[in-house]
């Protein structure tokens, strides 16, 4: 497992620092996203057979953001792993965080989460304001507002 070169502690309500950090990140790293969760919530645990076997991702989300890679046409690639079951990117656009114009689903797996791509040009910061509602939104616990940056990568 990969260590993080820097974790980043970061208030929802100013999202600059972090979106400047990951200006910075070079292809082949990426930006997991973690959120803190209240003290007087106990996360529950999942077993080893439900997440072997299970359909549904963790309980408390986490969303990553890779850089614009090598492919033909460059790409950025952002998505959230949550255990809120399946067809996330429907219920998401019924609370209003439908997919911007240029976005693509790559993905949306009860398990292995919601992936989608987008132009290498887009904003850090408006793809980070959507990773952090999705993840509220899809989270099954109340989320603080507060976040770790795990920066893998240079």
């Amino acid at each position: 497992m990969a260590t993080p070169r820097d974790d980043l502690a970061f208030d929802e309500d100013d999202l600059s620092g972090i979106a400047a950090r990951m200006a910075g990140v070079a292809t082949g790293g990426w930006v997991n996203l973690v959120p803190d969760v209240p003290d007087d919530i106990e996360v529950p645990a999942r077993g080893a057979l439900s997440s072997i076997f299970g359909a549904r991702g963790p309980v408390t989300p986490m969303a990553t953001w890779t850089p614009p890679g090598s492919e033909n046409p460059p790409r950025m690639t952002f998505g959230v792993e949550h255990g809120s079951g399946p067809r996330a990117l429907p219920r998401l656009e019924e609370m209003g965080l439908g997919l911007r114009p240029g976005w693509r689903k790559v993905q949306d797996h009860p398990k292995r989460g919601l992936v989608v791509v987008a132009r290498p040009d887009e904003s850090h910061e408006e793809v980070l304001w959507w990773l952090l509602s999705a993840c509220h939104a899809l989270s099954e616990i109340e989320l603080t507002g507060r976040w770790t940056a795990r920066v893998y990568g240079a």
